[in-house]
């Protein structure tokens, strides 16, 4: 008697075969990435929130440190709007990697805080992103977790050391 799973595992593997093969990011898509990323750095530091929050997918999921999760635009704007009004930041992407639709962007962040004496502070961290290719090729956030590589209660920063915006407070 021949077992039962075989004729079930034969068609499970045809069927995995079948299925289309995901492309490596192109050139032109890791560039389209990069510009995405520079317009989000940009709207961020121009504290436009409702601009900043069109750049996460309709569903999109925020995890931002130390707080619950923030589904959809209209609550990802109100908590930028909420939590991070005055604040400017730089990014140093240190990888985009994925395949098909769908690629991880991580690297480190500084967040510029103001100290309400006219100055900023500094918050190192990190990030990664989920980003997805819409259908007229925008590669919108449909998840972003961020957070601090400073200890509960640590001093901020006085600069970025990899600030290659020159941010300048202003």
């Amino acid at each position: 008697m021949k077992p039962k799973f075989v004729p079930t595992a034969f068609v499970a593997i045809t069927l995995a075969a079948c299925q289309p093969v995901p492309t490596a990011i192109s050139t032109e898509d890791r560039l389209a990435i990069e510009a995405s990323s520079r317009l989000w750095v940009d709207t961020y530091n121009d504290n436009d929130w409702e601009a900043l929050s069109n750049l996460f997918t309709p569903d999109a999921v925020m995890m931002p440190p130390n707080g619950p999760a923030v589904r959809g635009r209209a609550a990802i704007e109100e908590w930028e709007r909420t939590n991070e009004s005055g604040f400017r930041i730089a990014f140093d992407i240190a990888a985009i990697e994925g395949e098909g639709d769908t690629v991880y962007v991580h690297g480190r962040s500084c967040v510029f805080i103001p100290d309400g004496a006219g100055g900023y502070g500094v918050d190192v961290g990190k990030f990664l992103e989920v980003r997805e290719r819409q259908s007229d090729g925008a590669w919108l956030i449909k998840a972003d977790i961020f957070n601090s590589d400073l200890g509960v209660g640590a001093d901020l920063l006085s600069a970025c050391a990899f600030d290659t915006l020159q941010f300048q407070g202003g």
